[in-house]
Parts: structure tokens; sequence; C-alpha cells
């Protein structure tokens, strides 16, 4: 009966989720991001917006893949079906521990363009509708996405470096962001290994409740600079839109999405 009763909770938390918008951000969040030696790593994975929204339950029908990465060390992250908070983590390294995950190509259904254009304007794709004109694709349609996901937290202390975990949507650190904090860090942006140059990224902080939303573009190098506060947590966003492959296997999705996220909370000064 027990099994039953958290599994019929397991679905109806996860049809819950497949009616969010697609215009939400997906992170981890971890409950502590700095942690003692032997101390476990608790996390959620949520879909929302400026930090809130629906915590994800951990089921392999979504997580494709979930590693925990450090300096050589790579684990795979293993979970109940069902569990809220998603991520417990039991073996963690001293220094800087970064958290993979990726998820399975889901879709989502467009009864009417303008909510298309919305999104993609907004994500940096101000031309995208025009295009889907243009190709005489239907204002009822699919598109597929996928959502890539990282998360930095330390153990003891905050020496180490990001890692390149060859996903193909990715956000790097080029510098700790955890160290020398009266110093801007370099945050490189790559898709398909490649480095990403003149692409939009949104930076959300927030800090003793007050919360703020910036925009930034990488440069030529596929980076930019940033200059992150103390004892803040942040969330590191980018969208790329691509054609869908328009095959029957995938709906006939017309688009098709890639979402990286980067959260990371500084410590105090």
């Amino acid at each position: 009966m027990k099994f039953t009763l958290k599994r019929l909770i397991f679905i109806i938390i996860l049809t819950s989720i497949t009616k969010i918008s697609l215009c939400h951000e997906f992170w981890i969040d971890p409950k502590n991001y700095h942690l003692s030696n032997n101390e476990k790593a608790v996390a959620n994975i949520f879909i929302g917006e400026n930090f809130e929204g629906s915590p994800i339950p951990f089921t392999k029908e979504y997580f494709k893949i979930a590693f925990l990465h450090a300096e050589d060390n790579k684990l795979k992250i293993k979970g109940r079906l069902g569990d809220i908070p998603a991520l417990n983590i039991k073996k963690m390294f001293k220094g800087l521990n970064v958290i993979q995950i990726e998820s399975v190509t889901k879709y989502v259904e467009y009864e009417k363009l303008v909510k298309f254009e919305i999104f993609t304007r907004e994500k940096g794709y101000p031309n995208l509708a025009q295009k889907h004109r243009e190709n005489n694709y239907p204002e009822n349609f699919f598109e597929s996405y996928k959502r890539y996901a990282k998360s930095l937290i330390s153990v003891e202390n905050f020496d180490g470096k990001d890692i390149d975990t060859n996903m193909d949507f990715e956000l790097i650190f080029l510098d700790n962001p955890l160290k020398n904090l009266n110093e801007s860090k370099r945050i490189l942006l790559e898709y398909k290994n490649k480095i990403l140059a003149d692409h939009k990224v949104s930076i959300m902080s927030l800090n003793n409740g007050y919360f703020r939303k910036e925009y930034v573009r990488t440069n030529k190098g596929g980076y930019f600079d940033y200059l992150f506060k103390e004892n803040t947590k942040y969330l590191i966003e980018s969208v790329v839109i691509i054609e869908g492959s328009n095959k029957k296997k995938d709906n006939y999705a017309k688009w098709h999405s890639l979402w990286t996220s980067y959260t990371l909370k500084t410590p105090n000064k």
C-alpha cells in the first residue's frame, strides 16, 4: 500500500510538471552549497522562474545523465524513484564538486504561435517566429527540448576548478568563482564543444531576499566577465534554439531548444 501511494503521488507530481510552461528555468538547488567533511549533499531539481518553482522527483525517465565531478573524480549519481529532493549524494570530495544533470528529450505543444514568439524573443531570438511563418509551419506545432544543468558545491575549502563535462550545451567557469571575490571571473559558453560567441546569457541573483536579473552577451571568445558578490546565490542560464527534426518520432517538432543552467553560492569574504 505504501509503495502504491508513493507511486501515485509521484505520477501526480510528474504530470503537473509536464504542464509547466517551457519558458521556465531548470536548475539544481542544493540545500547547502558549502559542506563540512563527510556531510551529504542534498539538492532539489527545480523547474520555475526567478528562483521560484516546482521540484522534480527523481526518475530515470527524466534524468538521462547524473554525475558528480571533482578534479579527476567522476561518480554516477543514483537515486530512488519519486525522491524529493531528487539528489542525495553521500560521497563528496574536498574542494570544489560539480553536479551534472542532463534530461531526456521532452516535447511541448504550442496551440498558438504568439506564445512561441514571446518565448523566443525573451531568449534572444527576435526573428524566429517570422521564420516560422516563412517556412509555412502551422500555428499548432511541437517543439522538442533538452535541459542541461550544473551546480557548484564546496567541501571544507574552495580549492579546485570547474569541469568541462562535454554536454552539448554548457557553462564553464574559467576562473574559480568562490575565491578572490574582488576580481571578475570569466564564464565560458560552449555549444557542441565549441565556443558560442555573441550569445545572450541571463544571470539571476538572490541576496537576503533581494532578487536581481541581469542580461549579458558572450564576447568573441565565447565568454563574459562577471564580478560576483559575497554571500549571494546565483542562477546563470542560457538557451539555444535550432531547427527541429520534423520527424514522426519527434512529433514532427519544428524547433529544438537546448537549455543550460549553473547554480552556485558565493561565501562571505
